[in-house]
């Protein structure tokens, strides 16, 4: 390169024209817009806990079948849905109303009145079981669910009479407690049986969840 050449690159206006270049072939820097409040995301609300209603004992859900019958109203009408003439001929639908709570259930789905009655009246002591708490809580476990437990395994069937009473103390001691595995030591069964027995209902298991989930537990599951 000649002297000539050289001592032109290194003037003054030459050093700035350079500069220039490089900046206008530059890639431009974009600035986002400040995010508004209205635009920015929202946490998700946090979970409230479940409220129950309070149950003198005994629970109602605990009581002898013909029992609790005292304190219902119960009513057949006809079903309604597939099932046949007979079905739509004959009152064989029932409805079961609690009347001191108010809670009620029904059964419709079987061709049989008795067994209509039957699946009634189960399935309104489970609701009783949800949406009721014993007061005072329990301090000790019934001679009920220590019949059901056998070397720290707890056996009742979902179909069976006495699993309403079961699943109630169950609920009972989870409320009382506020921990499925304490209400689980306190009744001398392992986490696991306590999970089993939730499962056979999952409105219980839901319930439950609900409430661990208000305190940022993550949920039981019946593996």
């Amino acid at each position: 390169m000649s002297f000539a050449i050289l001592a032109t690159l290194c003037r003054p206006s030459a050093l700035l024209a350079t500069h220039s270049l490089r900046y206008a072939f530059a890639t431009p820097t974009v600035r986002r817009p400040a995010m508004s409040a209205a635009e920015a995301p929202v946490p998700p609300p946090t979970p409230v806990r479940p409220t129950f209603r309070i149950a003198a004992q005994p629970h109602p859900a605990t009581l002898l079948p013909s029992e609790l019958l005292k304190q219902c109203d119960v009513k057949h009408t006809r079903g309604s849905g597939p099932g046949g003439q007979h079905r739509n001929k004959v009152n064989t639908a029932c409805v079961i109303n609690h009347r001191p709570t108010d809670v009620s259930a029904s059964a419709y789905e079987d061709r049989s009145q008795a067994r209509n009655s039957a699946n009634a009246l189960i399935r309104l002591r489970i609701r009783l079981a949800l949406q009721l708490r014993s007061q005072p809580p329990p301090t000790e476990p019934s001679a009920l669910w220590m019949s059901r437990v056998k070397s720290g395994k707890l056996a009742v069937s979902e179909s069976h009479e006495d699993f309403p009473a079961v699943l109630c103390e169950a609920l009972d001691w989870i409320d009382t407690l506020d921990d499925a595995k304490a209400a689980a030591q306190a009744l001398g069964v392992s986490s696991s049986q306590m999970v089993k027995l939730l499962a056979k209902e999952p409105a219980a298991l839901e319930l439950v969840n609900r409430m661990r989930a208000s305190k940022g537990v993550g949920p039981l599951r019946d593996n």
